[in-house]
């Protein structure tokens, strides 16, 4: 069983690899058995397609990236104000090539695996979900009274996404702010506009934590 589980990361970790480097429409099984050292046998043993191979590394990607973003919420200065959560978020993100792939539904790494009906990677939660969440953290006292949920969702979910396509194009340019910079200018901006003089960051960790035990 241990040895199985060694093969199985051991594919994912060279899925990755091959993932980033030429994208999902030229990766081949064969490259990744190959990669992995290990026959293609073995790689169909654990993946019964390239689809399935990559609905695992993405949902490998996400599960480490949820105990990361955890771990860095504690560390924020007000942890389960909104402004925590997307600056813990975005650090675990802009700093993982894979993640912000993930984030930016990056055509040039997933290819048609984005047009695939069987594919199981999540999309973007919406604004409706975020939405439902943002009341729930106004009830927990991290969100002012008097702010317009349903606006603000929509808002922040295209912020995320241009923030995370910013990050993903100007990484590397002399010209560019960094992609903490970026970050850091966001999560201000979400941070003066619905958080309270004093939030109850511990009633909101507890919403956290308890959606996270639901999962």
């Amino acid at each position: 069983m241990v040895d199985s589980s060694r093969r199985r990361d051991a594919l994912l970790d060279a899925a990755v690899v091959l993932l980033l480097g030429r994208g999902y429409d030229k990766l081949t099984m064969v490259d990744v058995a190959e990669a992995a050292d290990l026959s293609r046998t073995i790689v169909y043993r654990h993946f019964a397609s390239k689809r399935e191979l990559v609905d695992a590394v993405a949902a490998r990607a996400l599960a480490d990236y949820a105990v990361r973003w955890r771990r860095g919420l504690r560390d924020e200065p007000t942890p389960g104000t909104p402004a925590s959560i997307y600056r813990a978020g975005f650090r675990v993100v802009a700093r993982d090539p894979l993640l912000t792939a993930i984030a930016t539904r990056d055509r040039d790494v997933f290819g048609r695996y984005l047009r695939d009906p069987a594919a199981t990677m999540p999309g973007p939660a919406g604004p409706g979900f975020l939405g439902d969440f943002l009341a729930l953290q106004q009830q927990a006292g991290v969100i002012r009274d008097g702010v317009d949920l349903p606006s603000v969702a929509v808002v922040l979910e295209a912020l995320t996404a241009a923030i995370m396509t910013a990050i993903q194009q100007h990484q590397g340019r002399p010209d560019s702010p960094s992609p903490e910079a970026l970050i850091d200018t966001v999560t201000e901006m979400i941070d003066r506009m619905l958080t309270p003089d004093e939030p109850d960051t511990a009633a909101a960790l507890a919403l956290l934590d308890g959606l996270f035990d639901r999962r």
